[in-house]
C-alpha cells in the first residue's frame, strides 16, 4: 500500500519511467506498487514534477474502464499544467501495461521517427478559397487583409479566419457561389455574409453564396464542418450534405459527412434542426445527434457526447470506444498520410483525449504502448504501415 511505500521512492521510480532509465528490477517494482493501489486512489506529486515535463503530456493515464479499455490521457497546454501540477493519476494495471509495452516493443514509432529524423507535424489552419470568377487565393500564403471586393460583397482575411461582409442583407439577384475547401492537414474558420460562423475539418469543403437569398440561405458541404448559424425566422438556414439536408433558424450543430465513415452525423447542441434524407425526417433536440447508415435508416442517438463531437474545432481530437480503422481514418485526414493494415486488426477500442497539436510520432507511440500495436512510419513517403 502506498503507505509502505515512501513518497521519494515512487517518484524516483517514476521519473526513471518517463525517462526510459528504470530498470526490469525497479519496473517489477514499481508495476507491483500500482497495483496494489485502490482503484480510486489519487497521487499528489509537486508541481515542479509536473510542470516542468513536457513528457508527462503524454504520458498520464487514466482510469482504465471494466471492459479493460485503453484510454489514452493527454492533456492540452491550458489545463495540463493547472491539472498536473496538482495531481498524477497512477492506475492498477494500465500503468504497468503502459509500461511493459513500451519497455517490449522493439520498433516504437517514436523511436522509427528518429532514425529518419523526421517527423510529421498535426495539421493548421489553411484553406483554399474559389472565387465565382475563377479566380483561386491560397489562404496558407495569404497575408491578411481583403481578399475580394465585388460589387455586392468583400472577403477579407484576419487572424486565420476569413469573413464575407456584404454590402445588401440579401440578394434578388442570381446567385454566385464561392468555394472554400480544406486539404488534408487543414482547417478554417469561415463567417458568412449573414454572420453565421462556421469550422471547416480537414478533407472538408463549403460551397456558399457572397450574399444569400431574399427568402432562403442555403450552403452546401462536405467532410466535417461546426456551424453557429445566425437567426433569421425569416430566412431558413439550409445545410445540403450529400443527397440530405439539415434545416435550422439558428442553431449550434456539427455535421459529419465523409464518404469513408460508416455513418453521416449532424449532432445538435443549441436550438433545433431537421434532418431530411427524402421522405425521412429526425427532428433533433439539443443533446442529440442523427446518424444516417449505409442503409438509409436513420439512428437517433439521444443523448450524444456532444462535447467530444466538436473537440476538433477546439484543438482536442477525442476518442470515445473507437476502433483502430476508426483512429486512423482520422490520423489521415489530420496528418496528411496514407494508411495500410497488414495482418489482423486488433479488435480493441481505445478513449481518451489527443491535442491536434502532437506530432504523428507521439500520437503512434501513445498507441504502441498500450495496444500492442506495431507501425511503420516513412515520413518522406507519407506512408503508414500498421502492423498486429
Amino acid at each position: 500500500m502506498k503507505e509502505n511505500f515512501p513518497d521519494a521512492r515512487y517518484l524516483e521510480l517514476a521519473e526513471k519511467w518517463l525517462n526510459g532509465t528504470i530498470s526490469k528490477e525497479e519496473e517489477k517494482e514499481y508495476a507491483d506498487w500500482y497495483n496494489s493501489l485502490s482503484p480510486d486512489e489519487v497521487l499528489e506529486i509537486p508541481a515542479n514534477s509536473a510542470v516542468n515535463k513536457e513528457a508527462h503530456r503524454l504520458k498520464l493515464l487514466q482510469k482504465i474502464n471494466s471492459k479493460r479499455k485503453a484510454r489514452i490521457l493527454s492533456l492540452t497546454p491550458k489545463n495540463f499544467y493547472r491539472i498536473a501540477a496538482a495531481v498524477l493519476i497512477l492506475l492498477a494495471g494500465g500503468a504497468y501495461l503502459y509500461m511493459r509495452n513500451i519497455n517490449s516493443v522493439d520498433s516504437l514509432a517514436l523511436k522509427d521517427a528518429k532514425r529518419k529524423s523526421v517527423d510529421i507535424k498535426g495539421g493548421t489552419t489553411g484553406a483554399i478559397l474559389t472565387l465565382a470568377n475563377g479566380k483561386t487565393i491560397v489562404l496558407d500564403t495569404a497575408g491578411n487583409g481583403r481578399l475580394m471586393s465585388g460589387e455586392n460583397a468583400e472577403i477579407t482575411k484576419s487572424d486565420g479566419s476569413v469573413a464575407i461582409t456584404a454590402s445588401a442583407t440579401e440578394s434578388s439577384q442570381p446567385l454566385e457561389y464561392n468555394l472554400l475547401a480544406t486539404p488534408r492537414a487543414r482547417q478554417q474558420q469561415l463567417v458568412l455574409s449573414d454572420g453565421t460562423r462556421l469550422w471547416l475539418n480537414a478533407e472538408s469543403s463549403i460551397k456558399f453564396p457572397s450574399v444569400f437569398a431574399r427568402h432562403q440561405r442555403e450552403v452546401e458541404v462536405t467532410g466535417e464542418v461546426y456551424f453557429e448559424v445566425a437567426k433569421d425566422p425569416s430566412r431558413p438556414f439550409v445545410v445540403k450534405v450529400n443527397d440530405a439536408s439539415v434545416e435550422v433558424l439558428g442553431t449550434h450543430f456539427n455535421v459529419m459527412a465523409y464518404k469513408n465513415e460508416p455513418a453521416l452525423e449532424t449532432t445538435l447542441l443549441e436550438g433545433s434542426v431537421r434532418f431530411r434524407k427524402g421522405e425521412k425526417i429526425a427532428v433533433l433536440k439539443p443533446g442529440q445527434q442523427s446518424r444516417l447508415l449505409s442503409n438509409e435508416e436513420i439512428k437517433l442517438v439521444p443523448d450524444a457526447d456532444v462535447d467530444a463531437v466538436v473537440a476538433w474545432k477546439n484543438g482536442v481530437q477525442v476518442f470515445d470506444g473507437a476502433d483502430l480503422r476508426t483512429i486512423m481514418r482520422q490520423v489521415e485526414r489530420w496528418y496528411d498520410v496514407d494508411v495500410e493494415f497488414k495482418g489482423i486488426v486488433p479488435s480493441r477500442t481505445f478513449s481518451g483525449d489527443i491535442p491536434r497539436t502532437a506530432n504523428l510520432s507521439e500520437v503512434l507511440q501513445l498507441l504502441e504502448a498500450v495496444g500492442k500495436i506495431h507501425f511503420s512510419l516513412d515520413a518522406s513517403k507519407k506512408k503508414l504501415i500498421v502492423m498486429s
